[in-house]
């Protein structure tokens, strides 16, 4: 058998937008013992917690295998082994197990290709500690890393390796414990067997005895292709004992700081990218700007700022919210050039991204943390080539991957206001700023893992009366309005003969994905739709969910499954007068339905959905088929679409 060998310490690194760093780890003086040879945790390159997390958020997962085992802490004979077929013969995978170890020697929860002759790996517990091996072939060297004692014993600990790319993430019990990097060279495809509950690498030696695997995912590590919608990541808190407390000096490029009142807008670092008022009046009193909700600043595009990779940052105090309120934006008027936006949507602070080669006229949308009303809040935008990075009062609210270019840019910026006076809102500033900078990325700062939240591809909110239709995440707002749909206190009411239509665009052409309401019937009709992806006649792809004879009901087709007939679920009776909360989840294997958080649907899927050829239709039939009418008659608060 070979011998094992220990990944070289590495003081820092940088791959693919992280910043890796040696962090604290495991007293040096206390040793592991690992059978052949003893090392140290504190031999690895360490990656910053904060930048593994982006670097996941660029990736998506399928369970490919899964099994439940024994329930009972004393049966430790329960195990699994199974041929490698095509959908294991990946390098990038995850393993994410419930596992129970009674004592400090070696148990191993899963192993794969240690028999074979290509690449192989092993996922085991020993002494509180997870222990990854992995070679690279069957002529190479076993290579190890070990991380800090901080399982349980006799508990069930939930225990997760994934492997993304260089990068390897360790979890344990939902929480991040270490990322290092972890580089395959001269990669072969996995073959042989993989084994959950013990492992093969030597005959002599069970690593079996001692625990149990209760439950067990194999899952697929896949990339996100830059030309598809994002994805919501893997919703887990970290845990940061390894985010390394780095400093970073930006170099301003530009400085609004408002100091002199007769040049309000003056560049203070000299290098001449002067604000001039583009609309109405700002007075500075105290180096403090103030924006009264029809004024701002235009600021001159210029080759030194049309840049990639930068870093905004600004103090302000909004006294008003709105729908839209600039900060900083580098926006274009209208279709196919890039831009990126610092704002206030409805009191969130969040940040648009757009690089028209990737990602056509839709934006990237990252939602912040809200801001108050009144209060003074500091703020830090950090962007590199493929992440971004969000500070609101020196705590990360953002922390996301994304790939792009955003240096096609052909139009002025603005502060403030929309200096490129876009139709149907205004997106005016409403308070008080003390500061606006600008410069060149030069390194994330150091923070904790912002709290994740699941992003909407699209949000209908109805919080803007004259703009019945926005959509929140930007992309998908409409002006198809039938009737008369009426916002009011944050909710719209429709009286039977009214609907809003939305184009179709790519983020709906998608097989797996969910949609929340909340929903409020004033009438019960024999066909009430909600929100509709449907075809105008018996053949297409489509999808329903909408109210039937007052009972709640989803319909789905794939016209290459399913020919002209719809699968129907059909749910509870939604009360009226009253507020219902809705869920519809389409997974790759299952639909589930929740109504006021009850599960009232669950059935197992078939067909791909995704091919779909007509508008959207809120509150009405989109495409006026001439059976029946399909108005919705109540309120609607909020349609959310998210993708699964």
């Amino acid at each position: 058998m070979k011998k094992r060998v220990v990944i070289p310490a590495i003081a820092s690194f940088a791959v693919a937008g992280l910043v890796g760093c040696s962090s604290e780890s495991a007293d040096p003086s206390s040793p592991i013992s690992l059978g052949e040879k003893e090392i140290q945790s504190s031999e690895i390159a360490y990656v910053n917690v904060a930048d593994a997390k982006s670097h996941l958020s660029r990736y998506r997962h399928l369970v490919v295998n899964s099994w439940q085992l024994s329930d009972s802490i004393s049966d430790t004979s329960k195990t699994a082994s199974v041929a490698i077929d095509s959908t294991l013969q990946k390098e990038n995978f995850a393993v994410d197990a419930d596992v129970v170890v009674k004592d400090d020697s070696a148990y191993t929860v899963a192993s794969a290709g240690v028999e074979g002759d290509g690449l192989a790996w092993m996922v085991q517990v020993e002494n509180g500690s997870i222990v990854y091996s992995w070679r690279e072939n069957a002529s190479a060297e076993w290579r190890q890393f070990v991380s800090e004692k901080v399982l349980n014993k006799n508990a069930l600990n939930n225990v997760r390796v994934e492997r993304a790319e260089s990068i390897v993430v360790v979890f344990v019990n939902g929480k991040i414990i270490a990322a290092f990097r972890n580089e395959i060279k001269g990669f072969s495809k996995l073959d042989g067997k993989l084994t959950i509950g013990f492992d093969t690498k030597d005959t002599s030696k069970c690593h079996c005895e001692n625990g149990r695997v209760e439950r067990i995912d194999i899952e697929n590590v896949d990339e996100i292709p830059s030309d598809t919608v994002a994805v919501d990541s893997v919703d887990v808190p970290e845990d940061t004992a390894f985010v390394v407390k780095d400093s970073v000096t930006t170099k301003w490029i530009a400085e609004w700081n408002f100091n002199d009142s007769l040049d309000v807008g003056l560049d203070a670092t000299g290098n001449v990218h002067n604000a001039t008022i583009g609309e109405g009046s700002v007075p500075t009193v105290d180096g403090i700007a103030r924006f009264d909700g029809q004024s701002g600043f235009l600021v001159k595009l210029a080759k030194d700022i049309g840049i990639n990779d930068f870093v905004v940052e600004a103090r302000v105090k909004p006294t008003k919210f709105g729908t839209m309120q600039n900060i900083v934006v580098a926006e274009p008027p209208g279709r196919g050039v890039d831009g990126w936006q610092l704002r206030i949507d409805e009191g969130v602070l969040t940040v648009h991204l757009r690089d028209t080669d990737k990602d056509g006229d839709d934006w990237t949308v990252f939602p912040g943390k809200r801001m108050a009303l009144d209060e003074w809040c500091e703020i830090r935008l950090e962007r590199n080539a493929d992440s971004v990075k969000v500070f609101q009062n020196g705590e990360l609210t953002v922390v996301e991957g994304y790939r792009g270019d955003l240096t096609q840019m052909a139009y002025d910026w603005a502060i403030g206001y929309d200096g490129m006076q876009q139709n149907f809102h205004d997106r005016y500033f409403v308070g008080e700023m003390d500061y606006v900078r600008f410069g060149q990325f030069t390194g994330f700062s150091a923070g904790s893992v912002a709290a994740k939240t699941r992003k909407p591809l699209a949000a209908w909110e109805f919080n803007e009366p004259t703009f019945v239709g926005l959509d929140r995440m930007a992309n998908n707002s409409t002006r198809y309005v039938v009737g008369s749909p009426v916002v009011a206190d944050s909710t719209v009411a429709l009286d039977g003969r009214s609907g809003l239509q939305v184009n179709l665009s790519k983020v709906f052409k998608r097989n797996t994905f969910a949609i929340e309401a909340r929903v409020k019937p004033t009438r019960i009709d024999t066909i009430q739709n909600i929100i509709v992806a449907e075809p105008p006649g018996r053949y297409g792809d489509g999808w329903m969910v909408r109210l039937d004879e007052g009972v709640l009901t989803v319909h789905f087709r794939d016209e290459e499954v399913d020919s002209t007939k719809w699968n129907v679920l059909k749910g509870k009776a939604v009360a009226l007068d009253e507020w219902t909360n809705i869920r519809v989840e389409r997974a790759a294997d299952s639909v589930k339905v929740y109504q006021n958080d009850s599960l009232t649907v669950w059935a197992a899927t078939k067909g791909d959905v995704s091919q779909l050829g007509y508008n959207i239709g809120i509150g009405y039939d989109a495409v006026n088929q001439a059976r029946h009418n399909r108005f919705f008659v109540g309120e609607i608060d909020y349609i959310r679409y998210y993708g699964l």
